[in-house]
């Protein structure tokens, strides 16, 4: 797979449709590949991020449109059919986790989206979230070293050439064996979501490409720097990982609409999953002053009044700190200041409609010329 700095300045994805009708979402890949993008993305989520009792319409005119917020198609099969309808767009997850997906299992799901992709299949994978954990009965303990001995096992899998054994602290191999091989010369990339030094080092020792969620220019620079440190201590060709970021996209036509937007509820909601001192960085003490939404916000369990709560704690501002927020000129400049730190794939997950569904259409659009403005 050709590396992105060879080809362009930045690589371009967008999300894919995560919910019925299946066709439509391959009608979208298609036509975002027609457009120019580089690569369609889906979550992976059992339960969404927004509550139930937030999800009624004085809250969001979505209410009426969509019976409640936790409707996902499996990325997995959806990265499948898009890649077996498309020729050049890449598919992937972002992101998946090896606390659901058992590492064998991830491997074979990857060695074959790889081949009916012709090697167009990224795989990323998060430590995971509580809430696509434990509800379902899964343990969610030591997520980051699961990750860790995780990768090992898929990469063993896929690259040997008959069976394997391996005693881990939470997998187990005795001559298990996965006979299919990649499609071309390497197995399909893995991306990690990292964010912690730990993460961080994780993804420099073992990972294709990086995958955060969106964080300060500066602070995304260090962290490229904290990434290729640990490539080059354990060994590997630091270059060779592709710096990328999942950005949430929320623009207006004007500065008026933006304004409007970043104050809309499901907005500000999205962001209850950064960390205490994100939100303590911007003078706000947050919904979760001790700990993070990501690890302690399980949405079905949240009551009414938790909820409006969650969304009073969260200012505006906080929505211009998590999301690209602006015009389509104004957030292609916020872009090109990550572009000078090293960037070189950006997922813009358009939430535009999240705070005004109805522009959705005029969103869609904008997301075209933003790519135009990007990625000529």
């Amino acid at each position: 797979m050709a590396r992105l700095g060879t080809q362009k300045k930045i690589e371009l994805g967008v999300p894919g449709q995560i919910m019925p009708p299946a066709e439509a979402a391959v009608k979208f890949a298609k036509r975002s590949e027609d457009e120019g993008f580089d690569a369609v993305w889906w979550p992976d989520h059992l339960m969404g991020w927004h509550p139930d009792t937030m999800w009624t319409p004085d809250l969001t005119p979505l209410a009426d449109l969509q019976p409640n917020p936790h409707v996902y198609f499996d990325p997995a099969v959806m990265m499948g059919v898009v890649g077996a309808a498309t020729e050049r767009i890449k598919v992937g997850v972002c992101v998946t986790d090896l606390i659901r997906r058992h590492p064998a299992m991830a491997a074979q799901t990857a060695l074959t989206l790889d081949h009916v992709t012709k090697g167009r299949a990224i795989i990323g994978l998060g430590s995971g979230e509580q809430l696509n954990a434990t509800p379902y009965g899964m343990p969610f303990d030591k997520p980051v070293a699961r990750l860790d001995e995780g990768i090992d096992v898929m990469r063993l899998l896929m690259d040997a050439d008959g069976p394997v054994d391996f005693e881990g602290r939470f997998h187990r191999l005795d001559k298990a064996v996965l006979g299919l091989r990649p499609y071309g010369e390497s197995p399909p990339e893995i991306w990690t979501a990292a964010h912690g030094p730990r993460m961080l080092r994780l993804t420099g020792r073992k990972a294709d490409g990086w995958l955060p969620t969106k964080l300060g220019p500066a602070e995304y620079g260090d962290a490229l720097a904290t990434i290729r440190g640990a490539a080059d201590e354990a060994g590997r060709d630091a270059d060779a990982i592709t710096p990328g970021m999942l950005g949430y996209v929320l623009m207006g036509p004007d500065a008026e609409t933006v304004q409007r937007l970043t104050e809309a509820p499901l907005v500000r909601a999205l962001c209850v999953l950064l960390p205490a001192q994100v939100f303590r960085d911007l003078g706000v003490e947050g919904p979760y002053p001790d700990g993070s939404g990501f690890h302690d916000f399980i949405p079905t369990a949240i009551d009414r009044a938790e909820s409006l709560r969650i969304i009073d704690a969260i200012p505006p501002a906080v929505v211009r700190h998590y999301a690209f927020c602006g015009t389509p000129d104004e957030v292609a400049e916020q872009v090109e200041e990550y572009v000078e730190k090293g960037l070189r794939h950006l997922v813009m997950w358009n939430i535009t409609a999240f705070g005004d569904p109805s522009l959705a259409r005029w969103s869609f659009g904008a997301m075209s010329e933003l790519r135009k403005r990007l990625a000529p």
